[in-house]
Formats: C-alpha cells, sequence, structure tokens
C-alpha cells in the first residue's frame, strides 16, 4: 500500500472497505467488485459536489459559434487578449442570443457572452478569428495518475523516459527547446488506449516571442503561446503516448497526465493535489 492520506491507491481503499465489511482477505466480496463500486463512487462524488476542478486552455474557430469542451461541467469562461487584462464572459440565455448588449445580430466580433450547450460552449458574437483564445473553468470527472506524473524529463530509451525528434530538447527537471523546429519530445511508455480521456497538466517556465508548445495524444491540442500553468483534455486516437512539440525557445516543467480510468490495478489512485497529502 504506498499512497499518501488522503491520496490512497486502489490497495489502500480496498483495505479500508474490508475492515467495514469484517473481510480482509477475498471472500464473498472479489476485488474487482470492490474496486468497480470505488470507481463509481469517486465518479458519483465528483459529479455531486463539482469538487475536481480544471482550468483549460481553449480556442475559437472562425466565423463558428461553438467551442468543443471535454469536461463534465463548464462553469466559467474567461477570454484572453493578445493585450490588456483578460475578461470574464457572461453567461446567458441562448434564447437570446444576438439581443444582448454590444452584440450586433449579423456582426462577428470578440466573445462577450457565452452559455453551455451539451458537450460545447457557445459564444456570442460569433467570433470572427480563429485566434480568440479562452480559459474554460470546468468541473470534471476524476482522472488517474500515470507513470508521467511531475517526474524529471529523461532522455533516453528506457519506460517512463523520452525520446528526442532531433537534437533540439534539453531534458533535466525542464524540458528546454531551442531552434526554429518543430520539434517532437515523445514518451516512451504509452498510458492509455485508444478513445481515452488524457488530461495533460504543465508548466510554461519561459517562452519566447515566437514560441510554442503543443500537446498531442493522437489528437493535436492547442498550441501554447504564454508562459504559466496550462491545461488541455484530448481523447487518445491511438494507444496513446504523450507528445509535446516545441517551436522556437520554449521551456516547461512539471509535466503531468492524467488518465480517465476505473481502479484496475493496486497502485491505481486519483488525481489528488499534492498539497492534499
Amino acid at each position: 500500500m504506498a499512497g499518501t492520506y488522503p491520496n490512497l491507491d486502489a490497495a489502500d481503499l480496498e483495505a479500508r472497505v474490508r475492515t467495514y465489511l469484517n473481510e480482509s482477505t477475498a471472500g464473498f466480496y472479489t476485488q474487482a467488485e470492490i474496486w468497480r463500486w470505488l470507481s463509481v463512487a469517486a465518479k458519483d462524488i465528483a459529479q455531486r459536489t463539482l469538487c475536481v476542478r480544471r482550468v483549460l486552455d481553449a480556442l475559437t474557430t472562425d466565423s463558428a459559434r461553438t467551442v468543443n469542451t471535454n469536461a463534465y461541467k463548464v462553469l466559467h469562461v474567461e477570454y484572453i487578449p493578445t493585450s490588456g487584462r483578460s475578461v470574464m464572459l457572461t453567461k446567458i440565455d441562448p434564447l437570446r442570443v444576438g439581443h444582448y448588449p454590444g452584440v450586433t445580430v449579423g456582426t462577428e466580433g470578440a466573445p462577450l457572452y457565452w452559455y453551455e450547450f451539451g458537450s460545447t460552449i457557445g459564444l456570442d458574437p460569433i467570433p470572427d478569428v480563429s485566434t480568440y483564445k479562452l480559459r474554460l473553468y470546468v468541473a470534471d470527472l476524476p482522472k488517474m495518475c500515470s507513470a508521467y506524473n511531475g517526474i524529471a524529463f529523461v532522455e533516453g530509451a528506457a519506460a517512463n523516459e523520452w525520446t528526442d525528434g532531433a537534437t533540439a530538447w534539453t531534458l533535466s527537471t525542464t524540458a528546454t527547446h531551442a531552434g526554429a523546429g518543430p520539434t517532437t519530445l515523445t514518451a516512451n511508455t504509452a498510458i492509455a488506449a485508444a478513445n481515452t480521456n488524457v488530461t495533460f497538466v504543465f508548466t510554461v517556465d519561459s517562452i519566447g516571442a515566437t514560441g510554442s508548445i503543443t500537446p498531442s495524444c493522437g489528437a493535436t491540442g492547442i498550441a501554447v503561446t504564454t508562459a504559466g500553468v496550462h491545461m488541455q483534455t484530448l481523447a487518445a486516437t491511438t494507444p496513446w503516448k504523450p507528445v509535446l512539440t516545441g517551436a522556437n525557445d520554449v521551456v516547461i516543467s512539471n509535466f503531468y497526465a492524467y488518465v480517465e480510468a476505473d481502479y484496475a490495478a493496486v497502485g491505481n489512485q486519483t488525481e489528488l493535489p499534492t498539497a492534499w497529502q
């Protein structure tokens, strides 16, 4: 049992459940049954309390009202202009699109309002370019920690190490890209099957005027061009390894990959923040 309270792994949680069941080893209740209950319970708690929060990167599409989301529920939307202060958009009734102050029917522009609709959010007015950056403040389902959980970047052929697509990357506690690129940095260990949601979390420590870093997992994420903590959730399209594509000067650290999965091995544990341990 390797988990640290309260970031308990599957073995820790099973042992505590069996204490209440008065069954220290598998008899009437199998390990698979208990793990299934734990998986359902974790999702149920997250859905009822909205306790798993993320701030996801998003980008508009030219002349398209909607932006796809990959989360349980969007709570707030922030517009990040190229200069000046960011703006929290006002949530509106979609039946009144085009009738709020600052919006002219048939005229496109920078987003002022938003509404939630299924697996998308809608924006008003309709964006006139594909480069409006958004932050989506969302509630989500809990995901499992992966082998890439804040460990140092190491170049090599072993499991949990990384392969440099050229000679543009320098790896240590950070991953530093220099040169025009784009150049890939590919993880050696696959951590998810196809059609599995994976959340990347990473910190851009510094970035040049023309620098960018783009995560992918078969599906390609959004190119990040600003410093700070970034999160993106993507659906894996192949048995999945993390890939980071760098262009020009960029330095990243604190890379995490969380996988949407049920408890299936004794060491599985959810993504509770380190500060809770």
